[in-house]
């Protein structure tokens, strides 16, 4: 699926326009592009100002201005430890994000971290998004030049794997280290477009002070996550920016429409297995290429399964899940049943075990350890095994993955590395997050 040129030259041209305080009318430029995208544009452009962020009746000029001057006010106010007073004019993601954003990321940043090129671009090279957005790049290096914009694609993790400025933004975009192989999500440089995508899992828009970090206040930036069509997973999030005075409500509906141009060309990911069982940080279990809406309960019962294939007998396997708690064996089996259904019969019996191929993203980090293979098992770890999980099995392999990780990060002395891992989702890489404190705090202890 590509973009018509008609329909590059038409989003290029409302940002220039509002870069000049032109108008954003339905009959202006904004109208004409809204027959182009299928009614999408409409709803962003219209919900936007129906939250008070946007005043039609203004002049864009006019109206930017004195939304910078309000947000900058509570901005400061926010930096300086006073409550937030203007609710309307701070959005509430915007506010979340920033409260998220105080506790753990340097406000004084003079640019974007990470240096890690090599390694990103070879990323861009071998993934499934890096091929799909290639049929795309064409589209968005023109719309770039003829917006005056600075188009990026970020992996999951935040991190830049293909960046494209127009002429005029280049320099620009160079001092804040808006290129490849720099880190854009929260924990790095707090609020902006791809981490609030990345928190979000949808298109947002982040303009001037809304950004948590000085050094981004001169900028708007659009951005929306791009997904896997069949497994919802993010593969990665298409970032749109330029300078605050060129900023327009078609921005975050046009890169919301590229996001999912780009979406449409991912190649259906390459199934491990069968039953693939994401237990490391958020839980997910796909079957047959179908995420399964499973209560806890059920996710950990696969685990026992997976973790145990040559079976387990139902007393072997209640002592496995419940411990000494006194639940009958009654449970167990209506729980094995309705499992059986939902994964079409393949769960045998006497002994309970799979009859179907399995992967599970907690057995290959360990056969990773076990060979010493750090960098795979960085890649694979999100967090701990079902953290809730009370299985007196599940508890042991989550404290000898935790065991053997803090192991593996403990040698590692490249912060790129660890950088990589710290992702948008803030419940994975506690880990990863106290080697890096450890590995910073000599550098800061000279710096102070």
């Amino acid at each position: 699926m590509k973009l018509s040129l008609l329909m590059i030259r038409q989003v290029a041209l409302c940002f220039l326009i509002s870069g000049k305080g032109g108008s954003w009318s339905s009959t202006g430029c904004l109208g004409s592009v809204l027959m182009a995208f299928s009614g999408n544009i409409e709803t962003a452009s219209t919900g936007y100002a129906n939250k008070g962020c946007i005043d039609l009746s203004r002049s864009p000029r006019d109206w930017l201005v004195k939304r910078r001057a309000a947000v900058d006010e509570q901005w400061l106010r926010f930096r300086n430890g006073l409550p937030v007073l203007d609710l309307q004019g701070v959005r509430k993601d915007i506010l979340s994000s920033w409260r998220r954003s105080v506790e753990g990321v340097e406000s004084s940043q003079p640019h974007a971290p990470g240096s890690d090129r090599a390694h990103a671009e070879h990323y861009w090279q071998d993934s499934p998004i890096g091929r799909a957005a290639a049929r795309s790049l064409d589209d968005l290096m023109r719309m770039a030049e003829e917006g005056d914009l600075v188009a990026a694609i970020a992996d999951p993790n935040g991190r830049l794997i293909w960046t494209y400025a127009a002429e005029g933004r280049r320099l620009q975009a160079e001092s804040i280290n808006l290129k490849v192989g720099s880190y854009w999500h929260e924990q790095a440089i707090g609020t902006h477009s791809i981490g609030l995508a990345l928190n979000q899992g949808r298109p947002v828009t982040v303009i001037s002070s809304e950004h948590f970090q000085p050094f981004i206040h001169d900028w708007v930036s659009y951005a929306a996550p791009i997904y896997y069509p069949k497994t919802d997973r993010c593969a990665g999030v298409l970032c749109l920016s330029t300078v605050w005075k060129q900023h327009t409500p078609l921005g975050q509906a046009a890169v919301a429409e590229l996001a999912r141009t780009i979406s449409t060309d991912l190649t259906t990911e390459h199934a491990k297995a069968e039953l693939e069982i994401y237990a490391l940080g958020q839980p997910k279990v796909v079957f047959r290429g179908k995420v399964l809406q499973l209560p806890f309960r059920q996710i950990e019962i696969l685990c026992l399964l997976a973790l145990n294939s040559r079976g387990l007998s139902l007393e072997s396997f209640h002592a496995a899940l419940y411990g000494d708690a006194q639940i009958a064996f009654s449970t167990l089996k209506a729980e094995l049943s309705h499992l059986r259904r939902l994964l079409g019969g393949k769960i045998g019996s006497r002994p309970y075990r799979l009859q179907l191929s399995v992967w599970g993203d907690f057995i290959e980090i360990w056969q990773a350890l076990r060979r010493k293979q750090n960098g795979e098992a960085f890649s694979l770890y999100r967090g701990s095994l079902l953290t809730d999980s009370v299985s007196p099995e599940l508890e042991e392999w989550r404290h000898c993955i935790d065991a053997v990780m803090s192991q593996a990060l403990g040698n590692c002395q490249d912060p790129l590395i660890l950088m990589d891992k710290l992702c948008g989702n803030t419940s994975g890489s506690e880990l990863v997050r106290e080697r890096l404190f450890e590995m910073m705090s000599p550098v800061r202890a000279q710096c102070d």
